[in-house]
């Protein structure tokens, strides 16, 4: 027994150094991964939060320069109008008036939506495409009497202007002067039978029976 003991006591710890080793070795790489794993969150949550901000700034800027882009070529269309030397309203408005029907020609738009920003949207293509609908003639005209100094707004609706027998969809622009909103359909004017002249400046409740408004967007660049 006594020798027993006396090579229990003499037992190298050899065995037990390498189990600590290990042990030791398995946390120190546990922790490593660890580590690894909160860097690799952080970067991808830094990356995240740095588009999250980069994205609403470059939407921004992108909106600032189309706003600016259409702004200008208002400007341009009311200058060419020649629609500010006139000293009135009224008459600024006949210029714009007269500047639309002759310049712009019809296209029709399939699958109209009243969708956030189509009157921009609508106004540029006018300008570019030099023809459009009764949205883009809306739009257009809506722009620019808002350019000239004269609070205007698109309404959408129905009307039997082209076909008494027919209601349909349609767009015009009404425009403030005084205290009082006047219906200017450069559109129905142009292309409507018999109506030239008859759909400028017309007061919105002489129109009743032929514009039925549901909806009005106020113009703003």
């Amino acid at each position: 027994q006594r020798r027993n003991q006396k090579v229990l006591e003499e037992t190298p710890s050899t065995a037990i150094d390498e189990k600590l080793r290990n042990k030791m070795a398995i946390r120190g790489e546990k922790k490593m991964k660890r580590n690894m794993a909160e860097k690799l969150t952080a970067s991808i949550l830094a990356a995240v939060l740095t588009f999250g901000m980069m994205a609403p700034q470059t939407a921004m800027t992108a909106e600032a320069a189309a706003k600016s882009t259409l702004e200008k070529d208002v400007q341009k269309l009311v200058k060419k109008s020649k629609a500010k030397k006139e000293k009135t309203q009224k008459k600024k408005l006949k210029k714009l008036f007269q500047y639309v029907e002759k310049n712009y020609g019809y296209a029709r738009a399939i699958g109209f939506k009243n969708s956030r920003g189509w009157e921009k949207t609508f106004t540029a293509e006018m300008i570019k495409n030099k023809k459009g609908s009764c949205y883009h003639f809306a739009a257009l005209y809506a722009f620019l009497a808002k350019e000239s100094g004269v609070e205007a707004r698109i309404c959408l609706g129905r009307t039997n202007g082209f076909n008494k027998a027919r209601w349909q969809d349609h767009a015009w622009c009404e425009v403030k002067v005084g205290k009082k909103w006047y219906i200017c359909d450069p559109n129905m004017d142009k292309f409507a039978a018999n109506s030239k002249g008859k759909y400028f400046m017309k007061t919105v409740s002489s129109m009743k029976s032929t514009f039925k408004k549901s909806k009005t967007i106020k113009v703003n660049f």
